[in-house]
């Protein structure tokens, strides 16, 4: 004997779960695309009583699907981007500039900021504090990429930094300007 849904009329019993479950997913749908977006995690860490560093950390795959960690970090007076490979298979040029483009061409040069004595093969740290203001203004969110290249002993490899990360960063920049940085 068939059944009377009040969904649609004479159907099975599992026509009714159906479009149930099709009626939840329409309503996760609609609250994910109209929830607000999640914020970024930017930490805030106290190496001194006196001294506090601002840090974006990310994990970013190369165009090989390796992963490096990317961690833009700022203290007084100090905006570094620091980029670890795996220690075995990367070994950064130093004191090779780290090259920043945008899809359009724009380009930026960092200076490597590793003092010799104290470098490690696989990270690159990169002084980003004179390119900040031209790089990722303040109060214009960057609508595009940015592709870095990183400049390695066995040839270039290039990350792709999302805008959500450079939202990210962007903020990190004004916190860190209020540090003095």
């Amino acid at each position: 004997m068939a059944k009377i849904c009040w969904l649609g009329g004479v159907t099975g019993s599992h026509l009714w779960w159906q479009k149930m479950v099709l009626v939840g997913l329409s309503g996760l749908w609609f609250w994910l695309a109209t929830s607000a977006p999640s914020h970024a995690l930017i930490r805030t860490i106290s190496e001194t009583p006196n001294q506090v560093v601002i840090q974006a950390r990310h994990q970013l795959p190369d165009e090989e699907r390796l992963t490096w960690q990317v961690i833009l970090f700022a203290r007084p007076h100090q905006l570094q981007l620091r980029l670890v490979g795996f220690p075995e298979r990367y070994h950064f040029r130093h004191p090779q500039p780290l090259v920043l483009t945008t899809p359009d061409g724009q380009t930026w040069l960092a200076a490597d900021d590793f003092p010799k004595a104290a470098t490690v093969a696989n990270v690159g740290q990169f002084d980003l504090l004179p390119l900040a203001d031209e790089l990722l203004p303040e109060g214009f969110p960057p609508k595009q990429p940015l592709r870095v290249t990183l400049p390695l002993v066995a040839g270039e490899r290039h990350l792709t930094i999302p805008t959500a990360v450079l939202l990210e960063w962007q903020e990190v920049i004004h916190q860190g300007k209020k540090l003095g940085a």
